[in-house]
């Protein structure tokens, strides 16, 4: 009976702890890690010990990963006796979660079960109340959200700042700036929200309100003045500025915008844009020739315009040459204004298939793509491409694998692979390093024979320094498969290969593994002698004492 207890008490202590170490990990930003780690350890029958706090850190950590209709199927199925406190917790998230998710009345029923039958503290109240307003300004229900923040000002005056920018930029999406004037005061004086609610309001001009605009990006860089100089550009009409706008606008991180423009509304600007200046200049349609020249005239004086004319070529160029060059200079020209996520975004919303791209343009986007560590994006603009001038053969195969690999290919990965480890000759140093280090990712994946099949064709192809590593990594691959000979085998050689008559630190370690690997293999003389040579040159305490114990073993 008391080994019976002492299992449960131990198995419930190991649960907080985990459970702990879970929670720790979503504090941390790694909500992924800890949404693994809580869909892995976490008790099956509801009626388990502290089942019901694992499961309100999994509604709450599905809820921050976007993963809605999710926390709002398990929020759906709470048993009715969970304890209140967790029962709040899961259904303010599954109210985050119906917003965010387009499923306003879901957060509103949740919230209200919070609100008018479980007791909220304080602050649950307050979060609840906001997610019902943004459940209405989800649903564009303007008099409905206007009537609630009211009601939340009245009841937790004096409202924070952040909270009534909150409010208002609610307010501005819903075209209720005349409601949005009610926080004026509270807002930052050097805000861009307070900036375009005194724009739409007319209580600055629309030339002063880029000018404020174009000084606060220089000051703080903060996004929302891009939304500024759109909507000013809007009201004067004014293409350059309009895409100059969207292209920085569309180029934001995903987190920046509640409503971003998206890249639908960028090609439309560039058509429009394009349109209005060949009228202006007398440029026919058709003549892709007059389109190209007048772009590339203009590519330093105005670079929006410019981008206007290649976008119009992209899509209706007649002459296939002048489509291609054109997809080459747009991808070019973004790519110099380090405005490469909206050109990933540009491309990805023409939907021109690989026949329809110029090569170059592929090369420019999959690097782009690359950098942004977007893998399978950059593996679809480079599959089947040549290796691009200035680039060897070698480093562009190893470079296509890499993105293959990152993006979940991994047979894809290692087909090139092969193709590259079977041709003759070293490889250059760098290919050989980027190389080395997807091994270890196949290893930390679990993928130990892709890895050890990379490194072995890998080994013939590089410099004594090199092979070294690579024989430290085939070693400790063959010893996680307990092929202990093969694994004495390789570190014996990495040891071997130490440059100069002294052996240094890396090759001490590697003779002792390669020894107690012998041991493990059953090769007791071959180990004996690797641990006497130990004793004579090692200087490491530890190291000598390991093989002073393993000398004494019978």
């Amino acid at each position: 009976m008391r080994i019976v207890l002492a299992l449960l008490l131990f198995a419930v202590g190991g649960g907080a702890f985990a459970l702990e170490t879970a929670r720790g990990l979503a504090a941390s930003g790694a909500t992924r890690l800890a949404l693994a780690r809580v869909e892995q350890l976490q008790p099956r029958d509801p009626a388990a010990p502290r089942w019901g706090e694992w499961e309100a850190l999994r509604i709450s950590l599905l809820a921050t990963l976007g993963r809605n209709e999710e926390a709002l199927q398990r929020a759906d199925a709470l048993p009715a006796n969970m304890p209140s406190p967790l029962l709040r917790t899961c259904l303010l998230a599954a109210g985050r979660a119906g917003v965010a998710s387009g499923h306003g009345a879901v957060a509103r029923r949740h919230v209200a079960r919070v609100l008018w039958q479980l007791e909220p503290s304080v602050e649950e109240a307050r979060t609840g109340r906001l997610i019902v307003i943004d459940s209405y300004v989800g649903e564009r229900q303007g008099d409905a959200a206007f009537r609630a923040m009211l009601r939340f000002q009245q009841d937790y005056a004096p409202l924070e700042r952040a909270t009534a920018e909150h409010f208002v930029e609610g307010l501005l999406a819903l075209n209720l700036e005349q409601n949005a004037v009610n926080w004026l005061a509270s807002l930052d004086d050097a805000s861009p929200i307070k900036l375009m609610v005194r724009l739409k309001t007319g209580l600055v001009g629309v030339d002063a309100a880029v000018g404020q605009a174009r000084a606060g990006l220089n000051k703080s860089g903060d996004p929302g003045y891009w939304r500024v100089l759109y909507e000013a550009a809007r009201r004067r009409k004014d293409t350059t500025l309009s895409i100059e706008a969207l292209e920085h606008l569309v180029n934001l991180e995903e987190d920046h915008a509640a409503t971003p423009p998206t890249q639908a509304e960028l090609w439309q600007a560039y058509l429009a844009g394009a349109q209005e200046a060949a009228n202006q200049n007398q440029l026919l349609t058709g003549e892709d020739a007059a389109w190209s020249d007048f772009a590339a005239r203009r590519i330093a004086s105005n670079p929006q315009l410019a981008r206007a004319f290649f976008a119009y070529l992209v899509r209706h160029g007649r002459e296939r040459e002048s489509r291609l060059n054109a997809q080459l200079q747009l991808a070019f020209s973004l790519q110099q204004a380090r405005l490469e996520r909206a050109a990933l975004r540009l491309f990805e919303g023409a939907q021109l298939d690989d026949a329809a791209l110029d090569a170059q343009a592929r090369f420019l986007l999959g690097a782009m793509a690359e950098r942004a560590n977007l893998p399978v994006q950059a593996s679809r603009y480079w599959k089947g491409l040549a290796a691009p001038p200035g680039v060897s053969a070698q480093e562009w195969q190893v470079r296509v694998a890499v993105v293959y690999w990152r993006g979940g290919m991994s047979d894809a990965a290692l087909a090139t692979l092969r193709g590259l480890l079977g041709t003759t000759g070293v490889l250059p140093a760098e290919a050989a390093r980027q190389l080395t280090a997807i091994a270890q990712e196949m290893v930390a994946a679990g993928k130990l024979d892709y890895a050890d099949e990379v490194l072995r064709g890998l080994l013939p192809k590089t410099d004594a320094r090199q092979q070294r590593e690579i024989l430290l990594a085939l070693a400790r691959i063959a010893e996680q498969g307990t092929k202990f000979q093969l694994a004495a085998d390789y570190y014996l050689r990495s040891a071997l290969l130490a440059d100069g008559k002294v052996p240094d630190a890396q090759a001490m370690q590697a003779r002792l593994a390669a020894a107690l690997n012998l041991a493990q293999a059953g090769y007791r003389e071959d180990a004996r002698a690797q641990f006497e040579w130990l004793l004579k040159n090692a200087k490491d305490p530890a190291q000598l004492d390991i093989a002073r114990r393993e000398l004494a073993k019978p």
